[in-house]
């Protein structure tokens, strides 16, 4: 019977365990994002298509009947052909493809990864912050207590303290019921991704000193943002160069010609003839003034999206670093109170004020709330950051929430 008992606390703590999402395995399903399937598919086709530019452009065969007599019938096999400077541009065309194609998968990485990132955010603060309300909420009751007490006895100087407990205490419920109502959207939003109706387990979070020499390694200059609007810039230079090389292809084609004449086979004849395009700049000069002008519309917007993204690194970088400030300074507001005023030292001091220790209570409470917010700030701003830079979705994948740099399993 024993045995038994103890075989089954076993199952229910395994089946306890194994119905949590770790953080990791939740970042891990970000790369089965649908979006990211798609994408799959067209890399796999751009891998496995050959996109090189042939040397013969087209195979031709004419064939003509001289003087309208049957036997008279003349074969022309015409080949055109590609310049090997058109060869060269399309090879570098594929290449820019390709980067291009990269880019916008580390995009669609990213996306994906903040999605799950900030859902184990909100279910780490939110905890957290529901464990800080019950709290203010049992000092609220207490305080509540004690001025009823007061009131019973006939002493009313405390009325409207009684009356402020009360509404704090309504402000805190309704908080609390806020809360909860988030908890079954989150439940969603794990299975949307998971596939599974388990709960989500969310580890201890790395350190804020920690952060910030994370934040510290990463450079406007890797984002996919960049890259994409630099590859998309490349090709449209490059394709304004396929442009002047097919003006640059003068042999127009090669051509192998024969001709027959049934009634005397002395007059058989082969006959070799190429085809050549000499250049007339004014013929094409429209078509590339229009490629040009697209690739210097291209290399612009490379560069002012390499500009916006380097401010935006700065913008975010100071932001972060403020925040960081800002929760220094509540950190030392929180533990220069308690030092003072912690409500058990007061007690042990002689100091037995019921009113006077709830209030320390409830200011050592505020404090902490108002440090947990700020502190998440601090983590959403990291986030960001990780992602301006292009670290979020950078080889080998790691979560950069863990506190010991987890790699995410894949």
């Amino acid at each position: 019977m024993k045995l038994l008992f103890s075989t089954s606390l076993i199952l229910c703590f395994c089946t306890a365990t194994w119905s949590q999402i770790t953080p990791n395995q939740l970042l891990a399903t970000a790369w089965d994002d649908p979006a990211l399937q798609l994408h799959r598919e067209q890399q796999a086709y751009l891998e496995n298509t050959d996109f090189s530019l042939p040397l013969l452009r087209k195979l031709e065969i004419r064939t003509e009947t001289r003087d309208l007599d049957p036997e008279q019938q003349e074969y022309a096999l015409r080949i055109g052909t590609n310049g090997f400077g058109m060869k060269r541009t399309q090879t570098a065309i594929y290449g820019s493809m390709k980067e291009l194609s990269e880019a916008e998968r580390q995009l669609l990485v990213q996306e994906a990864l903040l999605d799950r990132y900030e859902l184990l955010l909100d279910v780490h603060f939110d905890k957290k912050n529901t464990t800080l309300l019950e709290r203010q909420k049992q000092v609220l009751l207490d305080k509540k207590n004690v001025f009823g007490q007061q009131l019973s006895l006939g002493l009313t100087q405390n009325l409207d303290d009684y009356f402020r407990a009360e509404e704090d205490l309504l402000e805190v419920d309704k908080k609390l019921f806020n809360l909860s109502g988030k908890a079954p959207a989150q439940r969603i939003f794990v299975q949307i991704f998971t596939g599974k109706e388990w709960g989500l387990a969310v580890d201890s979070l790395m350190p804020i000193p920690m952060m910030k020499s994370m934040a510290a390694l990463g450079s406007s200059a890797a984002s996919p943002a960049v890259r994409r609007e630099q590859a998309q810039a490349n090709m449209a230079a490059l394709e304004a160069e396929m442009k002047r090389m097919e003006g640059k292809n003068l042999l127009s084609y090669l051509q192998f010609r024969y001709s027959g004449n049934a009634k005397d086979l002395l007059e058989d004849r082969f006959a070799v003839g190429a085809g050549f395009e000499l250049p007339w700049p004014k013929g094409t000069k429209l078509a590339e003034q229009e490629r040009q002008l697209k690739a210097l519309d291209a290399k612009m917007d490379a560069e002012m999206e390499k500009a916006k993204t380097e401010q935006a690194f700065l913008q975010k970088m100071e932001a972060f670093t403020k925040l960081i400030s800002e929760h220094a300074f509540l950190q030392n507001q929180y533990e220069s109170f308690k030092n003072q005023y912690d409500p058990q030292r007061l007690y042990g001091s002689g100091l037995e004020n019921p009113e006077t220790l709830l209030r320390v209570q409830e200011t050592l409470v505020r404090l902490d709330m108002e440090m947990l917010s700020v502190e998440k700030d601090v983590y959403q701003a990291y986030l960001s950051l990780l992602s301006e830079t292009g670290l979020l979705s950078a080889e080998p994948a790691r979560n950069f929430l863990s506190p010991s740099w987890d790699l995410i399993p894949r």
